[in-house]
């Protein structure tokens, strides 16, 4: 994994260096700039070396004929098994590592006039790069389709360009201005969703986009998506399919030339991972890979003992990270969350991601997760919510749904009053209610985009949280939280095969035994006994105690904490302390991040715009 960045506009070039700078945390391993000798562009990478750890590997990598420069972060899975076949087919290498083969493929391909896109659609992996070609003065820039890894891009004068891993390295070259239009897409989904960053002239590319600039002039194609490129006349994928890919794909990312561990919990996903990783090892004769979980104070959030348990059947060192408990610790690591992130974020979990980065970097620089797991396989209850309104509640008149969701009011339990709201209506009012995660009705929240409802309910929520909620929310944590440490997260779950089994079957089909039952029924037999039944509490912190905490910490007395918190909210004051109420109770999940959204919210403007130009861990 590595930070790129790089500028087309000449006065930017000297900068490109101090962008990397803002990017260091990201690859403490090495740094380097290339600049065209036309003087065209500047292109620069920092270096987090888990494959091919000699200097040779270095980047910018430079084509044999100098014709292609290249930055790369990600890493392509089964870059050996690629590389061999790519040498038989007549490309000569010079280092082991998965960037010379993206160079070298991409290359071939512009070379013979065929299309680069189709070349990265055929790589599993996860990455963002940079291709300059010299001879054509032509400048291309990849996402992966998963969106794992970020890219963003800064538009400059006379159709001039800059490129980053993180926004906050634009500071270099040109002052942030805050978009605060954002706010109500932010409120609706505790994140922004791409292309809108927060930054005004700041784009994030959008999953699977190829972009490629010249001259000033954009023009950009698609990187297929593995789902789009299943066999749609094939038999429905069986467990046996579905465990031989995930398989694969752990083994795939445990190569690497340096220590590897992996998260554990509770849960199904990160818990399948670490058993299929633990086999591998044993199959190569390797140490297993080190475990990590979190721990909590509170019981009711607490995974520790399933994950011991799971990691002495599986005979794994487990590491216990506290999490952090005291406000001040709380406030400070939010704060530089808000930084990496370079906008709006409201996902609390973010700080909880930093301190276990933190922790796990201590010990090993790649590390598994079960990134994935809930989106691809339905393992969200709003997912059989969906299930049960199409099969049952919208048949029901809806004068009678209407009424039965006035009858229970928000004291009722979330699960029930969120599905009778959203329920109460068509399937658009459905999908709106339970995809929008403000409950501030004066807040004006929403969804960022409502996708095609003409097919099954289930499967559009599915496919929403795949395509947007997973690349804007989880694994933006995982990718800022583990670089910030210099932390590779590598995430199984997420290999194409893997994304393309699961999008053959279809959401009935993953939810016919429960949620995730293919991924259930495959993984099993891995794990002990009780693990699969067990009730997976997730990775959440105690956020009404948290919101609590950190507001009293920042404001002080109620009445300031009001007038902070709800400043660019119109309602009156009693509605203020009735919603304030409500999400300190801690009886109200909704509400109470509605509110921690709108306090994160009012943190990030009063962040000042020279701080935000360093995401270096600060806490």
């Amino acid at each position: 994994m590595c930070g790129i960045a790089g500028a087309t506009q000449p006065d930017d070039h000297s900068a490109v260096d101090t962008m990397l700078q803002r990017l260091a945390h990201r690859g403490p391993d090495g740094s380097g700039v290339w600049s065209d000798p036309n003087g065209k562009i500047a292109l620069g990478c920092v270096r987090l070396a888990t494959t091919d750890l000699t200097g040779q590997a270095n980047q910018p990598l430079i084509s044999t004929d100098g014709r292609f420069v290249l930055v790369f972060n990600g890493y392509i899975a089964g870059h050996q098994r690629k590389i061999q076949a790519a040498t038989r087919d007549g490309l000569t290498f010079q280092t082991r590592n998965d960037a010379e083969l993206v160079l070298q493929l991409m290359s071939n391909a512009i070379r013979q006039g065929s299309d680069p896109a189709k070349v990265l659609q055929t790589l599993s992996g996860q990455y963002a790069l940079a291709l300059w070609d010299v001879a054509q003065s032509c400048l291309w820039l990849a996402r992966d389709p998963l969106g794992i890894k970020p890219l963003y891009v800064l538009s400059r004068p006379g159709g001039h360009i800059a490129f980053a891993s993180e926004i906050s390295a634009f500071s270099a070259i040109s002052p942030l201005v805050r978009d605060e239009r954002v706010k109500s897409t932010y409120l609706a989904h505790l994140f922004v969703p791409a292309p809108d960053t927060g930054k005004e002239a700041v784009k994030l590319r959008p999953p699977g986009t190829l972009m490629r600039w010249h001259a000033g002039e954009v023009s950009t194609d698609h990187i297929a998506h593995p789902v789009y490129r299943a066999d749609k006349a094939s038999q429905i994928p069986t467990a046996g399919d579905l465990l031989s890919a995930v398989r694969q794909s752990v083994a795939d990312a445990m190569d690497a030339d340096c220590e590897v561990g992996c998260l554990v919990s509770g849960g199904l996903d990160s818990a399948g991972v670490a058993a299929l990783a633990c086999d591998i090892a044993r199959e190569r004769g390797q140490n297993f890979p080190k475990a990590f979980v979190m721990g909590f104070d509170d019981p009711a959030l607490d995974e520790t003992e399933a994950a011991q348990k799971l990691c002495r059947h599986l005979g794994q060192e487990l590491h216990v990270v506290a999490a952090p408990t005291q406000p001040e610790d709380i406030y400070q690591e939010l704060v530089a969350a808000l930084k990496s992130v370079g906008g709006p974020f409201a996902n609390p979990s973010i700080v909880l991601m930093r301190c276990l980065a933190k922790a796990v970097s201590g010990n090993v620089k790649v590390c598994l997760s079960g990134d994935g797991g809930d989106e691809l396989f339905g393992g969200y209850p709003r997912y059989r919510a969906a299930q049960f309104y199409e099969t049952y509640w919208r048949h029901v008149p809806r004068p009678l749904r209407r009424l039965t969701a006035k009858l229970y009011d928000a004291g009722t339990r979330r699960e029930i009053h969120r599905f009778l709201a959203g329920g109460s209506g068509a399937r658009n009012h459905a999908f709106a209610v339970w995809n929008n995660r403000c409950v501030i009705p004066e807040c004006d929240a929403r969804i960022a985009q409502c996708p095609d409802l003409r097919g099954s309910l289930t499967d559009a929520m599915m496919h929403f949280d795949r395509d947007v909620t997973l690349p804007g929310n989880q694994l933006l944590m995982s990718d800022r939280c583990g670089m910030a440490h210099g932390l590779e997260y590598r995430l199984p779950l997420l290999g194409h095969d893997v994304v393309r089994i699961a999008g053959a079957v279809t959401a009935k089909q993953h939810l016919k035994y429960g949620p995730k039952s293919l991924w259930r029924q495959a993984v099993i037999p891995y794990l002990p006994a009780g693990h699969v039944q067990h009730h997976k509490i997730g990775f959440n912190p105690p956020v009404a105690t948290w919101l609590l905490g950190v507001a009293r910490y920042l404001w002080g007395d109620a009445n300031r904490i009001l007038e902070a918190i709800f400043a660019d909210v119109a309602i009156t004051f009693d509605r203020k302390t009735a919603y304030w109420k409500r999400a300190v109770s801690g009886k109200d999940l909704d509400m109470t991040l509605s509110v921690w959204a709108l306090m994160v919210w009012q943190i990030w403007l009063e962040l000042d715009g020279s701080d935000m130009g360093s995401a270096a861990d600060t806490a």
